[in-house]
């Protein structure tokens, strides 16, 4: 019996069962998913994939998690009196990333785990990472990045040698992986340098690469022609900054020591994986270790994240597919090692205070107690309101007062502008009538490239650009009326270009005029006077 247990993994189950149940009591829809909401109702009511309607606007990330929650909420909103009501969006997100992360489980325990012992020990692993179950779901793009990079991971480690079909499913795989998120192609990279470094064909495996590369390539070259740019307006936002490179990598340190503290166990399984991989005689693990280096080194130089353990989930999914692919004698090392799994990822639980079930509930700020020092937070409970059976509790299903049948768009109405903070929940609250722009620029195209207010006071993610003065009013009346001229000039130009008819030629021309930096100059040398208090 016992055999038959173990040559068929049956006793995998159980513990694909303790993620099952983690995962799920511990959903959750993070503030920043519901910015993709927003755009999701303004694409799904025919008002393009947009933030602001009539303002072409990219402030998602993750275009392929985007475009597979329109699809969902697509289908089933045909269902007109289908269950989930106003909150078929957050529903949907939910289940649709659980549903995600328990396929990513199951395909590493039966197909990427090369034996039954290091199947369990990388589900042992994932069930007790906080920053695995934090952003196993989230409504993030998380657990769509998971499932590619561990198809990738198992597609190249199998993969024979000058493999034609292989080259181009891998180029596929990174391909839909930068769909999902554009910086996540650095797990990818060293791949694609050793596949042509050994190629006996490389003439071929280029244009196989190059195949494979096309979905990523033509949401590239839609995006420049509808948004006029290649990139999000978020990924400006945290780029055009001014902050010292220094203070960003220190930054990304203290993210390291964040999560080593509130989380220790996935950093050790990171860095224990890649020592273990770079000591070992395994070219191809070396490769991706390669690339999990890459990101991991990438992560510090941006400063790392405000949400504690976000950036980390992904590289412990593939140091743990690594991981599990290594034989470890003798046989009895496997409990010592779920041993110490076990208690570096309990101990947190009655060491760190933060982590203890009951700190910050008697705390008249719940909401900043989960932040620390730096500015990083334990997002889960910041939005703990935002969590699945929170919300069933409560019966109140969050930014759903105009969502659906509500997302009635008047187009003969006065524009209303309105500064939020937290864009997300804030800009869902007012819907589609007010034209919602943030304090941190998230969402407007113009503010991201201004300076900052402060570049000694900012908070990773959270970076503050001034509002030119006359900008709040240019929105209202549709005049452009900013004071500074040459700000004034810049904005015309990009406003031809994110509200101008697509097909005129001169827009295409401005696209590539902005693009190329050569209106760059008439945003220099601009100072506090500029802005608005």
């Amino acid at each position: 019996m016992n055999s038959w247990l173990i040559k068929h993994r049956a006793i995998i189950i159980p513990f694909l069962g303790l993620y099952a149940w983690l995962v799920i009591s511990t959903s959750w829809v993070s503030d920043d998913a519901i910015i993709t909401f927003r755009s999701l109702e303004n694409f799904l009511h025919g008002h393009g994939a947009v933030f602001n309607i009539g303002e072409r606007v990219q402030t998602f990330t993750h275009p392929l998690w985007f475009l597979i929650q329109a699809a969902a909420n697509y289908v089933l909103r045909l269902w007109e009196d289908n269950p989930l009501g106003q909150g078929q969006m957050y529903f949907l997100n939910i289940f649709i990333s659980i549903g995600i992360s328990l396929l990513t489980a199951v395909i590493f325990a039966y197909k990427a785990a090369s034996s039954t012992r290091g199947a369990v020990l990388g589900i042992l692993i994932f069930s007790l990472s906080k920053s695995f179950i934090d952003y196993s779901t989230s409504g993030l793009e998380n657990p769509l990045t998971h499932f590619i990079l561990l198809l990738f991971i198992v597609v190249y480690l199998a993969r024979k040698e000058d493999s034609a079909q292989s080259v181009f499913y891998l180029s596929l795989l990174a391909a839909l992986g930068g769909l999902d998120r554009l910086d996540t192609l650095l797990f990818y990279f060293p791949a694609f340098l050793s596949i042509l470094w050994q190629s006996r064909s490389k003439g071929r495996d280029i244009l196989l690469i190059a195949a494979g590369f096309l979905p990523l390539v033509i949401w590239e070259l839609f995006s420049l022609f509808y948004y006029g740019f290649p990139f999000p307006n978020t990924a400006y936002a945290k780029i055009n900054t001014g902050i010292p490179e220094s203070k960003l990598i220190t930054q990304g340190l203290y993210y390291y020591l964040n999560s080593l503290r509130l989380d220790p166990l996935t950093l050790l399984t990171i860095f224990t994986t890649m020592a273990a991989v770079a000591v070992s005689k395994n070219g191809r693990k070396q490769v991706i270790a390669a690339g999990i280096a890459l990101y991991m080194l990438y992560t510090v130089y941006i400063g790392g994240d405000f949400m504690s353990g976000r950036y980390f989930s992904t590289p412990l999914l593939a140091c743990v597919t690594l991981l599990s692919g290594m034989e470890i004698k003798p046989a009895k090392f496997y409990g010592l090692a779920a041993g110490l799994v076990l208690l570096i990822g309990i101990a947190p639980l009655f060491v760190v205070a933060e982590r203890n079930p009951s700190f910050g509930v008697e705390s008249e700020d719940r909401h900043r107690v989960f932040i620390d020092v730096h500015e990083i937070s334990d997002e889960r409970l910041v939005y703990s309101g935002l969590g699945f059976f929170e919300v069933l509790r409560k019966n109140e299903t969050p930014s759903s007062d105009h969502s659906g049948k509500n997302w009635v768009y008047l187009p003969g109405e006065p524009v209303r502008v309105k500064v939020v903070g937290p864009l997300g929940s804030g800009a869902m609250t007012w819907g589609p009538n007010f034209h919602v722009i943030d304090v941190n620029s998230l969402a407007d195209p113009l503010m991201v490239r201004m300076p900052l207010y402060d570049v000694n006071k900012w908070r990773i993610g959270h970076f503050r650009h001034m509002i030119p003065k006359g900008y709040i009013d240019t929105l209202t009346s549709g005049e452009n009326v900013i004071v500074d001229k040459n700000i004034a000039l810049y904005y015309d130009k990009l406003s031809f270009v994110i509200k101008g008819d697509l097909w005129d030629q001169q827009r295409l021309l401005e696209i590539w005029k902005l693009n190329t930096g050569q209106y760059d100059h008439l945003l220099e040398n601009i100072t506090l006077a500029s802005a608005e208090e």
